[in-house]
């Protein structure tokens, strides 16, 4: 299996290209990208551990670098044409989520990102009928969030008998990655495009199931939920995909959201910001710059990371709903994820996508979301093992 990681060389990126190392049925990676210096970099520590590691058959495979701009259609098509699957982590996605596809689609070729954004989700969802039509297999947002949560969620729901409303939510103080010797400093003028991200899903209106309807609201509202076992939690309402396809899994659902945990202390810190970017007044660059500032960032951090509750999983999943006639709720949670923060939790599902359709467990053609098509046991099953001994602790409680 020949694998094309396009924005490869970034921090999701990387984590994904090497865990697609590790896989012996992957033939050859290219990390392909704008930052040719970076790509290489990168490409040359692969190659030297792979040499390092002795002549065996899941580290002789060859990886390089290429350089590509995805806003030059001709040079993306190309450069898709040569693979048989695409993994896709260059961000933001409403800027590259739709034409990515698109082209992989037109290509003929598998795909898979970690698209984080509700808007390009709604549009390439629509393009299942043309990649059914080319028999081609995507799979949009299988990440951390969505991702990760998204099979959490079919996790919770499914342990009860009927589920109203589904809940997934994340700690901001996680979303920070280990520095694995590649990140460019901040200084050196280079947007996060994670905070991008978030200053976009910040500043404009989200769409949300609520009362069985697909309704645009403002972001950060406040809402409480009983969590089996963990007790009330504040949740804070974000722009994220998993609020438009859940109920595509679950039809019958009446209300569903992502949120932020924790944040209590710095959510008015972060209306202002998005508000001044609404207004006109601050560019969504500045404010992502001005979020990951090294200061800012360091002291945001320590401060959520000190006034957090420590038992609160980071990445949780909640339903509500019926089970034995009763109300009952569920709630689901990994206890342990691989080493290297926010890049390795949302890589490594990336590069899942790949034993997922060489094992055959992706039998279907089309766009989808995780929920859609695959398996919860089998992904976390593949999860476990980049864990550590003890695996993910995938845990699911109920409570009635």
């Amino acid at each position: 299996m020949k694998v094309l990681a396009i924005g490869g060389s970034g921090g999701m990126g990387r984590a994904a290209v090497r865990a697609a190392m590790s896989f012996d049925f992957v033939s050859e990676i290219i990390v392909a990208g704008i930052d040719s210096e970076l790509a290489e970099r990168f490409v040359a520590e692969l190659n030297s551990k792979s040499l390092n590691r002795g002549n065996t058959e899941a580290f002789k495979k060859p990886v390089r670098a290429l350089y590509l701009d995805v806003t030059d259609n001709n040079s993306l098509r190309q450069a898709i044409r040569d693979v048989d699957v695409v993994l896709n982590s260059a961000g933001p996605f409403f800027r590259f989520g739709v034409p990515i596809l698109t082209a992989a689609i037109e290509e003929g070729k598998h795909y898979c990102d970690i698209c984080d954004d509700w808007q390009p989700t709604v549009e390439m969802l629509k393009l299942s009928a043309r990649a059914k039509q080319n028999n081609v297999t995507a799979v949009i947002g299988l990440g951390a969030s969505p991702g990760i949560s998204n099979l959490l969620c079919v996790k919770a729901a499914t342990a009860l008998d009927e589920v109203d409303t589904i809940v997934s939510a994340w700690k901001l103080s996680g979303a920070v990655n280990a520095d694995d010797g590649f990140s460019r400093p901040a200084n050196e003028g280079q947007v996060d495009a994670a905070a991008v991200h978030l200053i976009h899903c910040l500043s404009e209106d989200i769409r949300v199931l609520a009362a069985g309807k697909m309704v645009d609201k403002k972001p950060l509202a406040h809402s409480k939920i009983d969590f089996p076992r963990l007790g009330e939690l504040d949740v804070w309402s974000l722009g994220h995909p998993e609020a438009v396809t859940l109920n595509r899994r679950f039809p019958r659902l009446k209300n569903c959201y992502n949120g932020m945990l924790g944040i209590d202390d710095i959510v008015d810190n972060l209306r202002q910001i998005a508000s001044a970017v609404a207004a006109g007044q601050m560019a969504v660059e500045d404010a992502a710059r001005l979020l990951t500032d090294k200061d800012s960032r360091k002291a945001r951090q320590t401060h959520l990371a000190e006034s957090e509750e420590k038992e609160i999983p980071g990445l949780i999943a909640y339903a509500q709903g019926r089970k034995n006639g009763q109300p009952a709720s569920a709630g689901a949670f990994i206890r342990n994820t691989p080493a290297g923060g926010m890049a390795t939790v949302t890589g490594i599902p990336q590069a899942l996508f790949l034993p997922l359709l060489h094992q055959g467990h992706l039998k279907q053609s089309g766009v989808f979301a995780p929920e859609e098509i695959i398996d919860p046991d089998v992904f976390f099953a593949l999860f476990d093992t980049f864990c550590g001994p003890q695996g993910s602790g995938l845990t699911v409680l109920t409570s009635n």
